[in-house]
């Protein structure tokens, strides 16, 4: 009897799998479940083309910079070169998607952002845009930290991005800027932005170019500027984004994009030393002959962008507490693997955060972490708040 059920049982699997695999090629659906939990996404083909972005701004020998830009013009789209001579010379970024143009001052920064910083009254911790500028700024307007054209009003709080600005998404140029803006902003009205390097910040810095969409391939050769150089030191944003460190510790929170491994943290290292680490593997990606410092910095497995042990809760209790008694912390937030919701591990000691906002259109829901009076909160785009 069993056997009798089982052929037709296997048949319509088959049938089943055969009619859902034909589906996906025709673009009718986007996966096949093979069984509960478990499918195989089908590849979305890469349509993206020569569109707006910019501006690329890199340095002469002389000192001026080369502004870069693809802006609509008419029907369609021209590149505007501009030279800029002062350092405070203005940029203009316009954001295709959404229609908004912002301008703003280069600004002086430091070479290495501190590692460690008091407690703010109030701070809101995003990750993981990966270039989904709408997101980004619906979840800053929502909670308060910008106003409907993308300017400062969160006053002395704390912005924590805790990494992967890049890949994925068509608008990566934009949300850098923006995040480059709100720095200059914030400092003058005594806030901060935080920007913690993820593994797609490290990605594209050392040339690790696989989920880079085909756009910024057709834009690099347009504007004539590989895209290997968009990031370079001599390059704004290339400057900028080196100074940026891998971990903060924020008041009582510890902020690291994947985690710190036992190896990391087996290497005793103060923040600004691991911090340093990193730096300078950016530039020096080959790691033959270098100590086990240098080549854990750059190991995909366990450096502090890119470990999920945490998230993934292999790591033993004892090494989760272990790290917040080495940096003086009482809790961990993490980026990096995805979760459904802002997740509490480990009883508490580690937040993950890693929201799928890449997928985000707009007219979804954003959500982050919002952090007042030692309080931990779940906020959304339209500023609503509850207890973590």
């Amino acid at each position: 009897m069993a056997k009798r059920l089982l052929l037709p049982l296997v048949g319509l699997y088959i049938l089943y799998l055969a009619g859902g695999l034909a589906l996906a090629y025709v673009e009718v659906i986007d996966r096949v479940y093979f069984f509960p939990g478990f499918a195989i996404k089908r590849p979305m083909p890469d349509k993206s083309t020569f569109a707006p972005d910019g501006p690329l701004v890199q340095y002469r020998p002389d000192g001026t910079a080369l502004s870069r830009r693809i802006v609509p013009q008419g029907a369609g789209f021209t590149i505007q070169l501009d030279t800029l001579h002062h350092p405070t010379d203005s940029l203009t970024c316009f954001v295709q998607e959404t229609g908004l143009t912002f301008r703003f001052p280069r600004h002086a920064f430091p070479a290495a952002e501190a590692a460690e910083y008091p407690a703010p009254e109030k701070m809101l911790v995003v990750s993981d845009i990966e270039g989904n500028f709408k997101g980004l700024q619906l979840i800053l307007q929502g909670a308060g930290v910008t106003d409907a054209q993308a300017r400062w009003r969160f006053g002395r709080g704390h912005l924590v991005f805790v990494g992967d600005l890049f890949d994925r998404g068509l608008q990566v140029t934009e949300c850098l800027w923006l995040l480059y803006k709100l720095e200059h902003e914030a400092a003058q009205a005594g806030g901060k932005v935080h920007f913690i390097l993820g593994n797609h910040e490290v990605m594209n810095l050392t040339g690790h170019y696989k989920y880079l969409r085909r756009k910024y391939r057709k834009n690099a050769d347009s504007l004539g500027v590989e895209y290997a150089r968009w990031y370079a030191p001599d390059t704004e944003l290339g400057r900028w984004l080196r100074t940026k460190n891998v971990v903060e510790r924020i008041g009582p929170t510890l902020f690291v994009h994947g985690g710190l491994s036992p190896e990391a943290a087996a290497l005793r290292l103060p923040l600004p030393a691991l911090n340093d680490l990193t730096r300078r593997s950016l530039d020096a990606p080959d790691t033959t002959g270098r100590n086990a410092a240098e080549k854990l910095a750059r190991n995909p497995k366990l450096s502090p962008d890119w470990y999920r042990g945490l998230a993934q809760e292999d790591a033993p209790a004892t090494h989760v507490a272990a790290v917040l008694r080495q940096y003086g912390a009482r809790r961990l937030v993490i980026a990096h693997t995805p979760v459904e919701q802002i997740t509490p591990l480990y009883d508490g000691q580690v937040v993950a955060i890693d929201l799928p906002h890449q997928e985000t259109t707009g007219q979804g829901l954003m959500q982050a972490l919002w952090i007042e009076s030692g309080k931990f909160s779940v906020v959304d785009n339209q500023g609503r708040k509850r207890a973590l």
